[in-house]
């Protein structure tokens, strides 16, 4: 049976995606060792689904056109810095969203879709952020780690949700290619 990498995320806009280039360029000034995102890649991930079932698809794509069908569009903002992990060994450094109940909600209907699609999740509680990049190695950690403490209040724009898509993730030497397999309007 064939697999699919899949994910469900929102779509951060043009806008964002270029302040976030900026700041990932202040960043990059450290010399850390650091696997930095695209920008083009930069999404805010819903539900990560990993290997699952081609067949399952189908019915997903209608399971999240059902639920978020009721779903509004809402305004997201980003603002902030932070990282996952130590400030000592940090794994990963992230842009920050505000405070956002739409979003929330946004999220739970996308869960519900996903467990109606008999697709199982791995339970990781939310947290809304944008990846930056990945710490690959320890070196010069300690300047960025300054650098993301500066930026740990600058705001980085706000963006209309519209929609939220199925993405296709495949693995490659030069990184992740991703491939939009439905967008699922919001009323």
């Amino acid at each position: 049976m064939e697999t699919i990498r899949a994910f469900i995320a929102i779509d951060i806009g043009d806008g964002i995606r270029q302040r976030l280039d900026e700041l990932q360029r202040k960043l990059k000034k450290t010399h850390a060792q650091v696997r930095w995102v695209k920008p083009t890649n930069m999404h805010l991930t819903l539900a990560f689904l990993g290997e699952i079932d081609s067949e399952r698809i189908a019915p997903l794509e209608t399971a999240l056109v059902d639920v978020l069908r009721r779903t509004e569009s809402f305004e997201l903002k980003v603002e902030g810095t932070g990282f996952f992990g130590k400030p000592s060994r940090p794994r990963v450094i992230w842009a920050g969203i505000a405070e956002c109940p739409p979003l929330l909600d946004a999220h739970k209907r996308t869960v519900q879709a996903v467990e109606a699609a008999g697709i199982e999740l791995d339970g990781k509680p939310f947290s809304p952020h944008l990846t930056l990049g990945r710490v690959k190695g320890q070196g010069h950690t300690e300047s960025l780690m300054q650098k993301v403490e500066t930026y740990k209040a600058v705001e980085l724009g706000q963006t209309s949700v519209q929609s939220v898509e199925l993405i296709q993730s495949t693995l490659t030497p030069r990184g992740a290619e991703y491939k939009t397999f439905k967008r699922v309007p919001l009323s």
